[in-house]
């Protein structure tokens, strides 16, 4: 077996590459803050994700218990919100409140499928 070829297919079906663009001067700055945080700038980019997502969670008033089996969170108040589960589930609703609902809904379903 090629170790390469192995490491490439692993990363390609486990991973996603970002490109972006940004300012001249801000990739130093971005670097140099996530070297003070001891992470790389990858792992930097997803922490400020997920410190976002937790706003998003916080203000829908998603239960901290239902956190770790949701992926992400997107949408408005004039759209909806999408609820992304980390089993690829998704769900759209129109409310906050629904959002909240939705979540319980599918969680205790899917619990009651592996019982």
């Amino acid at each position: 077996m090629n170790r390469t070829k192995y490491k490439n297919d692993y990363i390609a079906s486990h991973y996603e590459r970002i490109n972006i663009c940004v300012t001249k001067g801000m990739r130093d700055i971005i670097k140099d803050l996530a070297t003070q945080k001891h992470m790389s700038v990858s792992t930097y980019i997803q922490n400020l994700v997920r410190l976002d997502q937790e706003g998003i969670f916080d203000t829908l008033q998603v239960a901290e218990r239902h956190r770790a089996q949701i992926n992400a969170i997107q949408g408005n108040t004039h759209d909806g919100y999408d609820v992304l589960f980390k089993d690829g589930h998704k769900i759209h609703c129109s409310t906050k409140k629904k959002v909240r609902e939705g979540i319980i809904s599918y969680l205790t379903q899917d619990k009651q499928r592996l019982t």
